[in-house]
């Protein structure tokens, strides 16, 4: 019997087009919104400039030579079995002296669940519809990218320095924070959280989930507030680079060594602006993180990172007794509310704590209730500014039929919305791949 195969070959034919036009339609899509997110992302770069230092091409051996070296000088740093040490020991000998350490072996230890489970595509996949943070914009507000987008960027990009999920809400939704928070527990060894008294409502931005591609990191900086912090690596390595606290700002952020089309992305401190330094007599300490290491980066000490590998991870900035009296004078100047409400907690729930704040301001001299007083008024004047602009830019844009009375309701509506640290809302341009956030995410320095 012969079968006329003809008109299922054609309609096979006419199937896979279609499938083909789907695809490069999708793929299209998918590239305006990574494209979008860039132009975002950074303001001050062309799309090619993305990639115009050649990292991930014509100098792919200079990262490569990066990625395969070790610890500089070796030792530096010292690599400590957590198996064998008690809490006790590392706080005399590290959190007391203020001195970086890596702890391997935390999250097998302790039983992380994040251990085995947060590989990077598993993460992508299991909330592959959530929308986490990638970046922020030139206003503020965080730039939020859904991790089915974010993997499939994962796999092809070639940018120099990438967007990197960094996230401090956890996907911004309730489930899903809970759901990760579930799945590993701050270590034993950092049992002090000054901070958690005062609730989470305000608090400055202190713990993250981050999944960072190849290249991506974080520029040279010191954490906020002086606080210190724990970062564990669960997938790939990072190589860190620290300077010791004393060494100036102006020195830390090699400015001063920039030639004219240089960039101070962490792949850019790593391959160019480091061997200047170094030329120049500035000490450095390099080190390779491994998957299961948990840096312990005592607060103050100048760092930047940048992942070797493509990498998952979680970090925890933090106040306890050993950098209690740094983190109070930092926090009273730079969050003046947050920090009157802070030592209200302390007061009822660790009042020894709160005398050694009250003794802290005595000895300087300092006027918490004044200092106070011109940060609400400052603040004040700078929500009215703010919403002056914004009627100003949407009654030009509505011209004649601008209803005020509606724009306010809205506006009042989008602020109770947001979380207390929100500023005004901004909606992406492809809000059906990506979401924007009206949380403000201060902290963004943290980003490791």
């Amino acid at each position: 019997m012969t079968v006329d195969t003809s008109a299922a070959c054609d309609a096979r034919a006419v199937e896979d087009e279609e499938m083909t036009r789907e695809d490069d339609s999708s793929d299209d899509e998918w590239r305006a919104l990574i494209d979008g997110v860039k132009r975002k992302e950074r303001t001050d770069l062309g799309l090619p400039d993305w990639q115009k230092y050649g990292f991930a091409t014509r100098r792919a051996r200079d990262f490569e030579a990066l990625a395969s070296a070790g610890d500089e000088p070796p030792n530096a740093v010292p690599r400590v079995q957590a198996k064998g040490l008690s809490v006790e020991e590392f706080s005399e000998r590290y959190e007391k002296r203020g001195l970086p350490c890596l702890l391997q072996g935390i999250p097998e230890l302790e039983g992380w669940p994040a251990w085995e489970g947060w590989a990077a595509d598993k993460l992508c996949e299991r909330f592959a519809d959530v929308p986490f943070k990638v970046g922020k914009a030139d206003d503020g507000q965080p730039i939020r990218l859904k991790l089915r987008f974010f993997a499939k960027y994962l796999q092809r990009q070639m940018d120099d320095s990438p967007l990197y999920v960094f996230d401090n809400r956890f996907g911004g939704r309730t489930d899903v924070r809970e759901e990760l928070l579930k799945e590993y527990a701050v270590p034993s060894y950092f049992p002090d959280d000054y901070m958690a008294v005062a609730g989470e409502e305000g608090r400055p931005p202190y713990r993250w989930v981050a999944v960072g591609p190849k290249r991506s990191g974080t520029v040279m900086h010191q954490d906020p507030l002086c606080t210190n912090a724990w970062n564990t690596l669960l997938q790939g390595r990072k190589r860190w680079v620290l300077l010791d606290p004393g060494v100036p700002r102006a020195v830390a952020k090699a400015r001063h060594v920039m030639n004219k089309d240089d960039d101070d992305e962490a792949v850019n401190v790593f391959v160019d602006l480091l061997p200047r330094l170094r030329k120049e007599g500035v000490k450095t300490v390099e080190f390779v993180q491994y998957p299961g290491e948990t840096v312990f980066l005592p607060g103050g000490w100048w760092h930047c990172v940048v992942n070797i590998d493509d990498t998952v991870a979680v970090t925890h900035n933090y106040a306890g007794r050993h950098n209690f009296a740094a983190v109070w004078r930092s926090a009273r100047s730079e969050r003046p509310c947050w920090s009157n409400r802070w030592l209200r907690a302390l007061s009822e729930q660790l009042p020894a704590v709160a005398e050694k704040a009250q003794q802290l301001n005595a000895e300087d001299g300092f006027d918490m209730s004044k200092l106070l007083q011109l940060n609400r008024e400052r603040r004040r004047r700078r929500r009215e500014r703010r919403e002056l602009r914004d009627l100003r830019r949407a009654r030009g844009k509505a011209g004649k039929s601008f209803d005020e009375a509606a724009w306010r309701r809205k506006r009042t509506e989008n602020m109770s919305a947001s979380d207390s640290d929100s500023t005004v809302s901004t909606s992406s341009s492809a809000s059906s791949m990506s979401t924007a956030s009206s949380s403000d995410e201060s902290g963004d320095s943290v980003r490791r």
